[in-house]
């Protein structure tokens, strides 16, 4: 999971068709996401089937929500009638969706292996932020000219997007809110990581280049998801009053410096509630909710693959002639209905439930098992509030199946060390009792 984290965000994920034969016009659509999933991912997945020792498919209950809408989704992809269509759908579905949650959830089986996966993200999301940053004060995309010497349109991920004078920059993941999301779950892996950095320096250089590329990402979504994400870290841990005060007097002492200069004035006009900057977008979003919920109504339990066609729908469409569906809770319900709604959000429900009815195993095991803990349900309470501005579009479902993987994971590892605590040890035929260490 490390090597695949690290590859993960090298390259804008440019689509390109396998050819078809005869009738069948093409085979399968591959990008860089998902050329990732079928050369490293699938061949360990063979492999954990085949081991004894490889927890069973549906040992966690996330897994039967994952499992659920699967099977739900696949179901539907036949519902236009195009079998071939229907097919290629299918496929897509199981090598994006279940291969990474597959392996993340499996192959990880320590604390080392934690520590080896989120490392190789935070390493690829320091870098996204360094050029984030760089794209945001120089005005200079910096992936165009790569997607133009690959042949496919400069253009295709968007043009030059501005808010108050500044560039909403995309890296390699093709959207500054994508982007966002991404350096948000990086800081939460971080918020676990630090505690194996020796200095208070390495900590806060990591933590500000995070934080710097979240800010570059002027994506509103992700800054409320963060700050989101770090108040919940702090107050499921210890010293939680103490800190979140400290937290609250540093953002009235950088809300304050901000004012005085004025740059930091404009990106002030850019936050939420109090900024004025694009509110139109805020708009946009309410009226999608308003517009959606009778479509949703008169398909209530299925949805429909045809939704956009709504005459409720179509009073949505922008500019550039798309219905954005910036909301990946509205986005599940109009094409698959409530149940398909109830099982996409019973996935990461499910995720948070597990982490927290093993979190006193894991304090008990070792304080950093515990911190892991805290950073991934944060994370994952973050990410669930972010895909509810945005569609899950490009790398964000990239990065939440495997990380509700990590979830299970890290249920099964905390699961397994009170196992082996509570068994007795037996040693030349005697019953001794168990060990106090968890280490």
């Amino acid at each position: 999971m490390g090597l695949y984290f690290v590859l993960l965000f090298v390259s804008p994920p440019v689509p390109a068709e396998i050819p078809g034969l005869g009738i069948i016009d093409h085979l399968w659509v591959l990008d860089h996401y998902r050329l990732l999933g079928v050369t490293l991912l699938l061949p360990v997945a063979l492999v954990l089937l085949q081991r004894s020792s490889t927890s069973r498919i549906g040992s966690s209950p996330v897994d039967w929500w994952v499992l659920g809408y699967l099977s739900l989704m696949s179901m539907l992809a036949f519902r236009p009638g195009n079998i071939t269509s229907g097919l290629r759908t299918v496929l897509t579905l199981w090598v994006d969706i279940f291969l990474p949650y597959y392996v993340a959830s499996r192959s990880i089986r320590n604390e080392e292996g934690f520590r080896q996966a989120m490392t190789g993200f935070v390493i690829a999301s320091m870098i996204l932020s360094l050029v984030a940053i760089f794209e945001m004060l120089r005005n200079w995309k910096l992936y165009s000219a790569v997607l133009g010497a690959l042949g496919v349109n400069e253009w295709m991920f968007g043009g030059y997007l501005m808010r108050s004078g500044f560039l909403r920059p995309n890296a390699t993941v093709g959207n500054s809110i994508v982007l966002g999301y991404v350096l948000v779950v990086a800081l939460g892996f971080f918020l676990y990581l630090k505690e194996f950095l020796s200095t208070s320096l390495s900590r806060f250089l990591g933590l500000a280049l995070l934080t710097g590329g979240i800010v570059a990402s002027l994506s509103r979504g992700p800054w409320i998801g963060c700050l989101l994400l770090v108040a919940t870290h702090i107050s499921i841990g210890p010293k939680a009053l103490k800190r979140l005060s400290i937290l609250m007097l540093s953002a009235l002492i950088a809300f304050s410096v901000m004012s005085l200069i004025p740059s930091g004035q404009r990106l002030i006009d850019m936050l939420p509630i109090i900024g004025t900057s694009d509110q139109g977008n805020v708009e946009y979003r309410a009226n999608l909710i308003a517009s959606a919920l009778p479509v949703i109504e008169r398909h209530l339990l299925l949805g429909s693959f045809d939704f956009l066609s709504a005459p409720e729908l179509q009073v949505m469409m922008q500019g550039e002639k798309i219905i954005d569906v910036v909301n990946s809770y509205v986005g599940a319900a109009l094409y698959s209905g409530i149940i398909g709604l109830t099982l996409f959000a019973g996935i990461f429900i499910s995720a948070l439930h597990q982490l927290r009815k093993h979190s006193r195993d894991s304090n008990r095991a070792s304080p950093k098992a515990e911190i892991m803990g805290r950073a991934l349900f944060s994370t994952v309470l973050a990410t669930m509030f972010i895909i509810y501005t945005v569609s899950s579009i490009i790398a964000i479902p990239v990065v939440y199946w495997p990380l509700v993987g990590m979830c299970v994971a890290f249920s099964g590892m905390i699961r397994d060390q009170a196992r082996r605590f509570h068994e007795p040890v037996r040693r030349n035929g005697a019953i001794e009792a168990p060990s106090n260490s968890w280490l």
